[in-house]
């Protein structure tokens, strides 16, 4: 089979090794589509590093051909599946208290990290789940990076009736959109770029601004939640002033999610008087919780949400250098590589 490693930064080479083989309690799955995720891009450029050589990629979908004898589950051969590449020991306290996002064993050296930049994975029953054959195995890559929403959108507490105010435009924060709007959210979007912002109004969501002029956003926003503010902020942007901008819209008691991760280590930038004064919860999201995954596949498998509009391109296998460029290039929302020829 064919994998993609990064054996540097900007380099990728693709190998030729040998299919894994699964062992008695694990599946073998076939990828047909990974999603090149911000992770991946910071990978791929340097600002991230795991070890050399590593197979990236983690927001994959498939066919499972092989089940191993001692497999509990009812998955077979030739089910549909997307892919849950999180480690998880499901006995160290976070994973018992239903935040096994931040297992505490996770990361423990031996263990696989990402890896469906490749035609075929071994993965553990835990580590799939099934999707109808009427979902798109494009669309249905979207799993993970939905889940991840899906999380975040819990962590600010949003709930049918509220108004919630995501900053940044990206794949991520568009995920955002859809997600908040299948909950009953009414949802504002900003961002400085208006093709951006015309595309969340397109996707529906009920209000979108430049962000520019910060004041004349303040302003905006106020007039438009009644002078109240909204219930909570998501930030999706990694720009430090969107935190900034976004406290100054927070109703009382309001919850502020911090969803981007940083290059660097940014001070919040909210003076604690007003963080006291508020009542404002400031919280962020890692990644998801198996809760959060299967929410997010059953949400895609019953067409509440739909991602269509958000694969802007697809490059297959031998053209992964090119399509992390794209996916770096600012132009795009998610770029999937295809593995099949």
């Amino acid at each position: 089979m064919r994998s993609v490693y990064l054996t540097e930064p900007k380099k990728l080479e693709i190998r030729q090794v040998e299919t894994p083989v699964p062992r008695d309690h694990e599946l073998l799955v076939k990828i047909a589509y990974c999603g090149i995720c911000t992770l991946e891009q910071r990978l791929y450029d340097g600002e991230r590093k795991i070890y050399y050589p590593i197979i990236p990629g983690h927001e994959a979908s498939g066919t499972v051909v092989a089940v191993g004898s001692e497999v509990m589950t009812s998955v077979k051969e030739g089910d549909h599946v997307v892919l849950d590449l999180v480690n998880r020991c499901h006995s160290c306290p976070a994973c018992l208290s239903g935040n096994s996002n931040l297992c505490e064993n996770r990361f423990k050296k031996g263990q696989r990290v990402l890896g469906a930049f490749s035609e075929y994975m071994v993965v553990k029953p835990e580590q799939v789940q099934v999707i109808p054959h009427e979902l798109p195995l494009d669309q249905a890559a979207f799993a993970e990076p939905l889940s991840c929403c899906i999380r975040s959108l819990r962590k600010a507490k949003a709930g049918l009736g509220d108004t919630i105010l995501v900053s940044g435009a990206g794949t991520m924060g568009l995920l955002h959109v859809k997600a908040a709007l299948a909950m009953g959210v009414r949802v504002i979007v900003t961002d400085i770029a208006k093709s951006r912002l015309d595309d969340a109004l397109a996707m529906g969501a009920d209000f979108a601004l430049d962000a520019s002029d910060g004041q004349l956003f303040v302003d905006t926003v106020k007039s438009f939640t009644h002078g109240r503010g909204v219930d909570s902020c998501i930030i999706t942007t990694p720009s430090v002033c969107a935190v900034e901008t976004a406290a100054k819209v927070l109703a009382p008691g309001g919850t502020l999610n911090i969803y981007t991760s940083y290059g660097d280590k940014p001070v919040l930038p909210i003076d604690m008087n007003t963080i006291h004064r508020n009542e404002f919860v400031i919280t962020g999201s890692e990644g998801r919780s198996e809760y959060d995954f299967n929410t997010s596949v059953r949400s895609l498998a019953n067409r509440k949400v739909v991602v269509d509009d958000l694969i802007s391109r697809i490059y297959p296998l031998e053209q992964a250098a090119q399509a992390v460029e794209a996916a770096l290039s600012g132009k795009t929302y998610r770029v999937l590589l295809k593995m099949e020829e």
